[in-house]
């Protein structure tokens, strides 16, 4: 056997013998692999629908519509898809402004904490409304700021010498109550990866900026924050990737029909146009816009934050 076939042999041994140790890891993989092909890969098929003048009583699920080519984009030269376009990014932009920022100063504060006890119940108390569902955060909002005696927010401004008013129903006040209920749902789960990217940096390096008399700001800004930055790129990168998309559970919950007309964003419009009034090609083609819209966002960051930072997704 040749030299350059024993090192073939020895390597596939080897890459054998790694694949059979990690077999159970594979395993656990394997659920989580069929939820993305599931949810994520196949749903991809379906866009065909919006070439087509869908029908899905026409054939296998509706396979056999005419084609009508791009006809079903001409949503593009409406000027309240504009309209709805630039909301859904201000809305996404304004979010993302707040919380993208707190979650990493909230990390960087809780790192700060020597009293491990205290550091890990303000841990559980920050990231445990993550797991509130829109549903009930948007509840909460209208409980509270109802116009009866049991709207807490109203009361307090009656004590001194306020009307009673209706927020949720005053379009002008929808934004700020999405910042506010963003902020306290999530900022708590966005530290967690900032968390373990300061937990994995080198503490020699404080050590010597220690000996070097450099005080724990000058830490921070000399050592934690570079230490940061290529997690902060990638979290930019997939953060700016969705300017063109909204969180869809909470602005339908925090709706109501009062203020949708001017609150409508395009995953709402989306949802209306294909669930409820069954315009599928409709929807088909607003989506797969976004997607595509939402596919430059991501390729643009990341080549910026890479010529920038040298680090990106891929």
């Amino acid at each position: 056997m040749t030299v350059g076939k024993h090192r073939r042999v020895h390597k596939e041994r080897l890459r054998w013998s790694f694949f059979r140790r990690c077999i159970p890891l594979y395993i656990f993989l394997l659920p989580a692999c069929c939820i993305v092909i599931l949810f994520q890969y196949l749903p991809m098929f379906s866009n065909y629908m919006a070439f087509l003048d869908y029908d899905f009583n026409k054939g296998w699920f509706g396979m056999a519509s005419p084609f009508v080519g791009l006809a079903n984009f001409d949503f593009v030269l409406t000027s309240s898809f504009w309209t709805m376009a630039g909301r859904t990014v201000l809305y996404s932009f304004t979010l993302m402004l707040f919380s993208f920022p707190l979650s990493l100063v909230l990390a960087l504060l809780i790192n700060e904490v020597r009293n491990e006890t205290f550091k890990k119940v303000v841990q559980t108390l920050t990231y445990v409304p993550h797991f509130v569902s829109w549903v009930t955060v948007a509840g909460l909002f209208y409980l509270f700021l109802s116009t009866d005696r049991s709207g807490l927010v109203n009361n307090i401004l009656e004590l001194f010498g306020k009307e009673r008013y209706s927020y949720m129903q005053d379009a002008n006040y929808f934004l700020p109550f999405l910042v506010i209920s963003q902020t306290w749902k999530e900022i708590g789960w966005g530290t967690i990866i900032y968390l373990a990217s300061l937990a994995g940096i080198d503490p020699q390096m404080y050590e010597a900026a220690m000996v070097d008399g450099a005080s724990r700001w000058k830490q921070c800004w000399h050592i934690t924050l570079p230490c940061l930055l290529p997690t902060t790129s990638v979290l930019l990168i997939f953060a700016l990737g969705k300017m063109f998309t909204s969180n869809f559970d909470q602005i339908f919950n925090m709706q109501n029909s009062l203020i949708r007309s001017k609150t409508d964003t395009l995953n709402i419009h989306t949802y209306y146009r294909g669930v409820v009034y069954q315009q599928y090609a409709y929807a088909a083609a607003v989506g797969l816009f976004q997607g595509l819209i939402s596919l430059l966002l991501v390729l643009a960051t990341n080549y910026a934050t890479k010529k920038l930072s040298d680090t990106g997704v891929f």
